[in-house]
């Protein structure tokens, strides 16, 4: 893309993301930069740095979000907000997320060199913790700003006891102060978040530019399984209650039932026992994992299809089994809002391919706020979460182009 005041300055992001980059944990593979980590904190404070060099009203609230506002013509217009997210998972890649902060600051720049002045505020965000943690709540600071991240939340523990209230405050956060994180729903107009596809749909259409429709729900489970501890040496396999083979059949229905539906996807994170010793058969055995689908009803077939098997695997070995979950619904993309994304793309000179999204977004929480859309631009090979991750600087900038548009346009409505 051109470097003119008008469009992206692909130069600028590309220096912006590789020096992100650098500031990952080098005891872990791939750009690992997990929340509330030493790294998180410096990659931060850097976006702190830049909202600041562009004159933008900065603050970090007690949870993280770092949050940079630049002021409109009209002082009682609600404000206009894009961002995305700075931290990674383990392992992770060097465009989740990133692109979109970026982006962010990129589109300020763009209307700072094009003497450009909106009517509404706008509001950029780097939300703080979006990939999760140990303690397994996601989307910490979307939660927050949303005022969603409760005390339930804050006291959920790690296997080893550590709540993510500690965990925050360990990265110098003020769980405590929770409460004046969140944002007053009526100060929004509408949300908007660039990210890359993380998926292989866009790259298989030809398409540059991606609409997202809706975010998948995502139900996660925790299957105990009960047997009988006995000497692996001496009890017949007729006569087993091999909890960690029952775990294992789980795990192979999981994958099954999945792969049966249209659009659901399936996925086993962990399989642990109490017997993890060759001569003791495991007396317990504990199955953790996810269904998603953009589709309620066939998340909830999934599901309940997965918790129908149960009573056969029960009886193949001889097992009892505990099936707890929780479900979070798909979040729907505002159609409007959608649609002027799409008129963004149009006179950005792209078709845009309306897609929903298999992964979570701070968008989710966004979405209960205001109006809120997304802008995908392709992940190559539909690679993400690991550290071969990669978008050409050439979508990026027309995703930058496409958010920058659609900020105009929203920015010509009440």
């Amino acid at each position: 893309m051109s470097s003119a005041s008008s469009g992206a300055d692909t130069a600028w992001v590309d220096e912006a993301i590789k020096h992100l980059s650098t500031l990952v944990d080098s005891d872990l593979p791939g750009w690992s930069r997990i929340g509330f980590s030493e790294q998180d904190a410096a990659a931060r404070d850097w976006i702190h740095q830049q909202m600041l060099e562009l004159g933008l009203d900065v603050r970090t609230d007690p949870v993280g979000n770092v949050i940079g506002r630049l002021e409109g013509q009209d002082p009682n217009a609600p404000d206009i907000v894009i961002g995305s997210h700075s931290d990674t998972v383990p392992g992770g890649g060097r465009f989740d997320g990133i692109v979109g902060v970026v982006g962010a600051l990129e589109v300020v720049r763009v209307l700072q060199r094009s003497n450009i002045r909106l009517r509404h505020g706008l509001r950029v965000v780097d939300f703080s913790n979006e990939e999760g943690n140990p303690q397994g709540i996601k989307l910490v600071g979307s939660r927050a700003v949303a005022g969603t991240l409760g005390p339930e939340a804050l006291a959920a523990s790690d296997e080893e006891g550590r709540t993510l209230a500690a965990l925050m405050a360990s990265g110098g956060r003020s769980p405590q102060e929770v409460g004046s994180a969140r944002w007053n729903r009526r100060d929004i107009a509408a949300y908007l978040e660039l990210h890359i596809e993380q998926g292989p749909r866009l790259e298989a259409a030809g398409a540059s530019i991606g609409v997202v429709t809706r975010i998948c729900g995502i139900s996660t489970f925790v299957l105990d399984v009960h047997g009988r501890r006995d000497h692996a040496g001496t009890t017949p396999m007729s006569t087993r209650a091999d909890a960690l083979c029952c775990a294992a059949d789980a795990v192979l229905a999981v994958q099954r039932i999945a792969a049966s539906s249209d659009d659901g996807v399936g996925t086993v994170g962990a399989v642990t026992t109490t017997s993890p010793l060759t001569n003791t058969i495991s007396e317990e055995a504990r199955v953790t994992g996810e269904f998603r689908s953009a589709d309620e009803t066939d998340l909830e077939e999934l599901l309940q299809t997965f918790a129908g098997t149960l009573p056969a695997l029960d009886a193949r070995h001889g097992t009892r089994t505990d099936l707890a979950w929780k479900m979070d619904p798909p979040a729907i993309m505002d159609e409007a809002l959608s649609d002027l994304v799409a008129e963004a793309a149009r006179r950005a000179g792209h078709d845009a391919l309306r897609l929903y999204s298999g992964a979570t977004h701070d968008s989710v929480e966004m979405s209960a706020m205001a109006p809120s859309a997304m802008i995908f631009v392709p992940s190559v090979g539909g690679r993400s979460h690991c550290p071969e991750e990669w978008t050409d600087l050439a979508d990026i900038g027309r995703g930058i182009d496409v958010l920058t548009q659609a900020v105009r346009l929203r920015d010509d409505l009440p």
